[in-house]
């Protein structure tokens, strides 16, 4: 009886822990909205953009790919532009999703010397917004930016910066894929 009774209880645990690791792993493959999202991103994209900084407006081609990372869980992009003013901007980020607090988190570092996070959210499916925020000199520095597909192929892209509460610089363009 003892014999058939631990055989018993052997099957139910293994049935049980079966059933909780498959259970998982359906789990792990059901991505939030937030990282399916990142696919959007995907691919090369073009833009006659226009940087106003100190009162001066800068026309730039700027070139942009995308491309997913970690098995579709993140995203690495390489930005870049060029003008005989500003010098040449050749940038890489690495975009992820922090399910503890529900957030995107886009990491930029670049050539001109910086690096810095930018937390966001996607308001609805083709429109993300990020910002950044951090001291410059004793004056609070702010970068909004906003990114919304208006289908499969454009991506309207808007960034305001200010600084002490005065902006600073505006950033706008049309992307194309």
């Amino acid at each position: 009886m003892k014999k058939y009774l631990l055989s018993a209880l052997l099957s139910c645990t293994f049935i049980v822990f079966t059933t909780t690791y498959i259970m998982a792993q359906d789990n792990k493959t059901v991505k939030p909205e937030a990282i399916t999202n990142f696919s959007k991103f995907v691919g090369n994209w073009n833009a006659d953009a226009n940087l106003t900084m100190d009162g001066k407006t800068y026309n730039l081609n700027y070139l942009v790919n995308g491309k997913l990372t970690a098995d579709g869980n993140g995203l690495y992009v390489d930005e870049s532009f060029s003008n005989p003013d500003l010098g040449t901007m050749i940038g890489e980020n690495l975009v992820g999703y922090n399910p503890n607090d529900k957030k995107v988190h886009w990491f930029s570092v670049d050539n001109m010397g910086t690096a810095h996070e930018h937390i966001g959210d996607w308001i609805n499916p083709n429109l993300f917004l990020m910002e950044h925020s951090e001291m410059q000199n004793g004056k609070k520095y702010i970068e909004k930016i906003s990114m919304e597909f208006k289908n499969a192929n454009t991506l309207e892209f808007n960034l305001v910066a200010t600084l002490d509460g005065k902006e600073v610089q505006k950033g706008t363009g049309t992307f194309k894929k």
